[in-house]
């Protein structure tokens, strides 16, 4: 299961305790969490108490941008294919399950930085069209 929530911030007990709520509720083995707008070294640890022992960052450029995605890696295999300031495109296997891609995306509002984006994107899903 995936969670992915764009939780403008993860600075404080109401999210620790909100996204704790989630995970009991929904039990999902891979979070993107978008906008978080804090240092992942400073709230790592609170997501390994949880399961999430791996995970992928994009660190913000300015205010904005910020990507994590975390997962239980006992669960789920997540192979990291890109990072970049927009985006974390990753490869998702399970045992038992047909391997699928994840692009977590958190698109600049400036339309020049969109597109490029969307070239990264489509670069990726070339590569993939001429791998698989």
């Amino acid at each position: 299961d995936l969670m992915i929530w764009n939780c403008r911030g993860a600075g404080n007990k109401n999210f620790r305790r909100t996204l704790r709520e989630l995970v009991q509720i929904h039990k999902p083995e891979l979070v993107v969490l978008m906008g978080p707008k804090v240092k992942f070294k400073d709230i790592g640890m609170f997501f390994n108490c949880m399961g999430f022992t791996a995970s992928a960052h994009v660190d913000p450029i300015g205010r904005s941008g910020d990507i994590w995605m975390i997962w239980n890696p006992n669960v789920v295999n997540v192979r990291v294919v890109e990072t970049c300031s927009q985006h974390i495109t990753a490869t998702i296997s399970r045992q038992d399950f047909q391997d699928w891609v994840l692009s977590a995306m958190y698109a600049s509002p400036n339309s020049n930085r969109r597109d490029e984006l969307w070239e990264q994107l489509t670069t990726i899903a070339q590569s993939m069209d001429n791998h698989g």
